[in-house]
């Protein structure tokens, strides 16, 4: 799969934008191009499409009407065209990738690349002149956590630019390396996935990111409550678990009462986001306009965001997308009788997990979530009896987006009380 390999050295290390002769090449105009070809009349092969694919076509549908409702501003054209590009890379993985071992490729490569990043980032921590491979300076940090020493926040560069969104590059890999230690793999695979953990914690200690913290933890829960059996008893020791590790944080890492006072902003922004849709529960405000309805902030909440600017329809069709995601990997799992790729299969459920939760502390609607989204399309297109879309599954898509309102709404006046 060279022509994966090579989009994703133009995503993740980006030499495009820092590294000499690279500088200044376009690799889109060509990664695309030829990445089409090999489809079309190389290895790839176009997959049946499924309710999953139709909720994608369908939330860009929405988002070019919600922005034609409320006028096309001069940066319509580049979110539209953005999320055409997405739905290309995900059609373009699944076609790719087709089956559940190509699937473990791809997984392999994001463990790989995650770990030139972990240790650019923790050199970058420790280079004396506070600047990383490509130049970049650290980020923003705390004015309470500079007082205990706290240099500065590891980022990256192209998408990767800020501390929270550099620490995605680690979450999305974590669960990738956990499931070696517990899965049915020898002991020297086990040991190597244990060993890999390392630079990836020590990677996201380094971001300073709240929402990558919780999403660690996020994984780690799930991932000890799956290898010990979802039962109260067992779920009961994985949350002391998290418990523990939360305990023993920085305070920069967990406290919602920051000197800067960002967590607070940032809940200031959610409210505004039910603003929105209560003026325009259908259509919301348009893609790309939070920032100028705020004139302060985006959400720094994909959810939110996506909420406040294609209202509750697009609410509907970006969860339902996210849902069957899920709901595919989930029913492969049940249907799988390999345990080496029940593993695999769970550790790419957990990827997806952990980015939703570090998107509720960031704007992460990147090609980085339509990359997984994509690969959680092949197993589905495995199964023999693809998955449906049932009565069920609306009203639990309905359900999750209402009741999603009504607790941001809470959350946001309960919050205001302090």
């Amino acid at each position: 799969m060279p022509i994966v390999i090579v989009y994703m050295i133009s995503l993740f290390i980006a030499p495009q934008l820092w590294l000499e002769p690279f500088v200044g090449w376009q690799p889109d105009l060509f990664i695309y191009g030829f990445w089409i070809l090999y489809v079309l009349f190389g290895r790839g092969r176009i997959l049946p499409i499924t309710y999953q694919d139709r909720f994608f076509l369908l939330m860009i549908v929405w988002i070019v009407l919600s922005s034609a409702v409320n006028g096309f501003r001069p940066h319509s054209p580049t979110i539209i065209i953005n999320y055409l590009k997405y739905f290309i890379l995900y059609i373009l993985i699944a076609a790719t990738t087709k089956t559940v071992d190509r699937m473990q490729t791809v997984g392999l490569l994001l463990i790989v690349f995650a770990l030139i990043l972990a240790v650019e980032g923790i050199q970058h921590i420790q280079n004396p002149a506070g600047l990383g491979w490509a130049g970049q300076a650290l980020g923003w940090i705390d004015p309470g956590a500079a007082s205990r020493g706290v240099l500065g926040r590891t980022r990256w560069i192209n998408i990767f630019d800020g501390p929270g969104v550099f620490c995605v590059v680690f979450t999305t890999a974590l669960p990738f390396a956990m499931q070696y230690i517990g899965g049915p793999f020898n002991i020297s695979k086990k040991i190597l996935g244990g060993a890999i953990l390392v630079p990836f914690l020590l990677a996201i200690y380094y971001t300073g990111s709240r929402g990558g913290f919780l999403a660690t933890l996020g994984i780690i829960g799930a991932y000890t409550a799956i290898k010990l059996g979802i039962k109260p008893l067992r779920v009961v020791i994985a949350s002391v678990l998290v418990i523990i590790i939360f305990m023993f944080a920085p305070s920069h890492m967990t406290t919602m009462n920051d000197q800067s006072h960002s967590a607070s902003h940032r809940v200031e922004m959610w409210g505004e986001g039910v603003e929105m849709v209560q003026q325009n529960p259908i259509f919301g405000i348009g893609k790309g306009n939070f920032h100028a309805y705020t004139s302060m902030l985006i959400a720094h909440n994909s959810a939110i965001e996506i909420m406040g600017e294609t209202g509750l329809v697009g609410l509907f069709f970006w969860v339902g997308l996210v849902y069957m995601s899920l709901k595919n990997i989930v029913t492969y799992w049940k249907w799988e009788t390999n345990e080496a790729n029940r593993s695999y299969i769970t550790g790419m459920g957990l990827s997806v997990i952990g980015y939703l939760i570090s998107s509720m502390f960031v704007t992460l609607e990147y090609e980085t979530f339509y990359l997984l989204l994509g690969l959680c399309a092949v197993p589905g297109k495995q199964l023999a009896e693809k998955v449906e879309f049932t009565r069920k599954d609306f009203g639990i898509i309905g359900s999750i987006c209402i009741g999603w309102v009504l607790s941001i709404k809470i959350f946001v006046m309960t919050f205001s009380l302090h």
